[in-house]
């Protein structure tokens, strides 16, 4: 009798070591994730300051969703997914952050002490144009500053558990194993360009869908006609013409700016990226 207590005892002990122990595991592992530093690459992007400079800034602010997170006046606001955080006021970050700042920010959602951003989609925007990049930063130089700031990054236990499992990434680890999508010639360039920057957001530079399974591979297009491709960025109609909730907000917010030009450069480029080999297929045929 005495024997089964002191082995109820022991259970009853590791039991409670492994309860708290979680915990502990979690902070320790999550903390070591917050607080890696990365190489700092080298920029050479400086504002463009022109007054085309300015206004086309301006619109790839709203293409590229930037308002989307930051806030319609970009003054930032407060996010619930994937986990709770503040995107930051860019205007009080204007003044205090360099050019190269700003760049290594977007493209590679770095801070300037080398550490990573949280939920910024900097892997969509890793293959944006150095000019692109000069007309935002050009744009954002152009808004009057303000100095409110929005609270700095509070991981709590539920975030910290998702960083340890891995479910959720820096922005500076998603850049790095970012891929962009399909190159299928000089003649679909415009629209893959397009593709990657505006619907990387969501659907990743592959266009291959997200890993949670909310967006999917953008050859689900291959079923919209040219018409039913321009219902779906002008009002976020699906083939079928029902309002999707997802694109429904989107297509208000940021495709609707898109010019009849451009919605024909993604529809050539996201139909022809359909009917592309896999890599799978073209190994097979290499056997």
């Amino acid at each position: 009798m005495s024997r089964w207590i002191r082995w109820c005892g022991a259970a009853l002990v590791l039991a409670l070591a492994a309860y708290y122990s979680r915990p502990l595991y979690v902070w320790l592992a999550s903390e070591a994730v917050l607080d890696r530093r990365y190489t700092l690459p080298r920029s050479l992007v400086h504002a463009d300051a022109s007054r085309d400079g300015v206004a086309r800034g301006a619109r790839l602010v709203r293409l590229a969703g930037c308002t989307g997170c930051h806030g319609a006046d970009l003054r930032g606001k407060r996010l619930r997914d994937p986990i709770p955080i503040s995107a930051s006021n860019l205007r009080a970050l204007i003044p205090i952050y360099k050019d190269e700042d700003l760049d290594r920010a977007i493209r590679r959602g770095l801070r300037p002490d080398a550490s990573s951003l949280w939920v910024m989609p900097s892997q969509a925007y890793l293959y944006m144009r150095d000019a692109d990049i000069a007309a935002i930063l050009g744009y954002l130089r152009s808004l009057p500053p303000d100095k409110r700031t929005m609270p700095p990054p509070e991981f709590d236990s539920v975030s910290r558990e998702k960083i340890a499992r891995g479910e959720i990434q820096s922005a500076a680890d998603q850049v790095q194993v970012q891929m962009p999508a399909i190159d299928l010639g000089p003649r679909f360039s415009g629209g893959r360009y397009l593709a990657m920057f505006a619907c990387g957001t969501c659907h990743g530079t592959e266009l291959n869908g997200s890993t949670d399974g909310r967006a999917p591979d953008l050859n689900v297009l291959a079923r919209y006609s040219r018409a039913q491709l321009f219902e779906l960025m002008r009002v976020g109609s699906s083939a079928s013409g029902r309002r999707l909730a997802a694109m429904s907000p989107l297509a208000k917010q940021r495709f609707h700016d898109l010019r009849d030009w451009e919605i024909e450069a993604l529809y050539a480029y996201l139909t022809a990226r359909a009917k592309a080999p896999t890599t799978d297929q073209i190994s097979n045929a290499i056997r």
